[in-house]
């Protein structure tokens, strides 16, 4: 693991555990994810017990290192958190610089090397004392910030770009429900506009098997296939749409997606597809965006049935009404949500690549 370039230094030596308790109820409260910070679940806990934590310590869950619940505190002065977190912070930020350390706990090794020494029954626990044994890559304070410039370059890029498609988003459906109440817009029986479509995958062409999840996106099936005949399965195709009726009340939400990848897919044979009439009024990605809002899912929870699985039957799917603005006006709202949803692809490409290069900078800084 070592490397005669750089010198690897036990963890233990360089951070110190902050066992600072909440002395001051104005303070923000936050929890910790692998994902960052996020608001308390319990709103009117007492605060008394909790931990405080500042600017540049590192907070974690010690039941839950196995898939790095672990974050640097990089955003407020001061704040708190549960008693069950450990906060530890590093002795002297001349030599280890916070966010070089974050970036190394960050790596999935470092998540797979908690588990292994942690210990317990029904939570197995890593706590500060644990990981101070674990030895770190240490090269000069300037090749540490080479590697945070990479980080710091594609965090910028993922909180630029979601700043823009967050408003953008809004901006689309805010003006979807003001077309609502314009008496000059009629209201659409989607049923007029729908062709069911039924191809099945008779020859048993190999395609990838996709599912539909809670965001009305495509998505890798999660069942095995290995002993599955797909030649019932349906084929979708660009332009084309997915829906299923099952669980919508149970999850309060319809599932139904539109198809947009050049290369044919399967979907279970569970599944409706359907196409827009191209001699009706109404673009396909309008027809999408309108399933996309918050108040459609609470329509399909009331219009589906008092079953165990809560299905929105067919029928009652096709009778729902929707918005129907000329042509140019559908046009003008699905290019606003494009220039957002473009906004938001990039803001995860750079999410993923800051996960994939970052890593591989570290090891070049450790071996150069």
């Amino acid at each position: 693991m070592e490397s005669s370039s750089v010198k690897w230094v036990r963890l233990g030596d360089y951070i110190s555990r902050r066992t600072e308790k909440n002395n001051n109820y104005d303070v923000p409260i936050y929890g910790v994810t692998r994902d960052g910070f996020i608001p308390p679940k319990q709103k009117e806990a007492d605060t008394s017990m909790y931990n405080t934590f500042y600017l540049n310590d590192f907070v974690f869950n010690p039941a839950r290192m196995e898939i790095n619940s672990i974050y640097l505190n990089d955003f407020c002065e001061k704040a708190i958190c549960s008693s069950l977190y450990e906060i530890f912070y590093i002795k002297n930020t001349n030599v280890l610089l916070p966010h070089y350390l974050h970036i190394f706990l960050k790596r999935d090794e470092f998540a797979r090397q908690c588990e292994y020494i942690g210990w317990g029954s029904a939570r197995e626990y890593c706590r500060t004392s644990d990981i101070s044994d674990i030895k770190i890559p240490l090269p000069s304070v300037a090749e540490q910030q080479k590697v945070v410039n990479a980080w710091r370059a594609f965090r910028e890029i993922k909180e630029q770009n979601e700043a823009k498609a967050a408003p953008l988003m809004q901006l689309c459906q805010s003006y979807i429900q003001e077309i609502r109440k314009k008496k000059n817009v009629r209201n659409y029986r989607i049923g007029n506009a729908i062709e069911v479509i039924d191809k099945t995958n008779k020859d048993g062409s190999p395609y990838e098997v996709l599912g539909l999840n809670n965001n009305k996106m495509f998505m890798p099936t999660v069942a095995s296939m290995d002993t599955i005949n797909t030649s019932k399965y349906k084929i979708i195709r660009k332009g084309e749409f997915a829906f299923s009726g099952m669980q919508t009340g149970r999850d309060k939400c319809i599932r139904i997606a539109l198809y947009d990848k050049d290369i044919p897919a399967l979907i279970s044979p569970a599944y409706t597809t359907f196409i827009l009439d191209k001699e009706e009024p109404i673009l396909p990605e309008y027809f999408m965006m309108i399933f996309k809002n918050p108040e459609m899912d609470r329509l399909g929870w009331f219009y589906s049935d008092s079953s165990v699985r809560a299905n929105l039957d067919w029928n009652r799917f096709i009778d729902i009404e929707i918005p129907l603005p000329p042509i140019e006006v559908q046009q003008a709202i699905v290019n606003i949500y494009k220039c957002a949803n473009e906004a938001k692809q990039i803001a995860e490409e750079a999410d993923r690549l800051s996960r994939e290069v970052c890593p591989a900078l570290l090891q070049y800084v450790i071996h150069s």
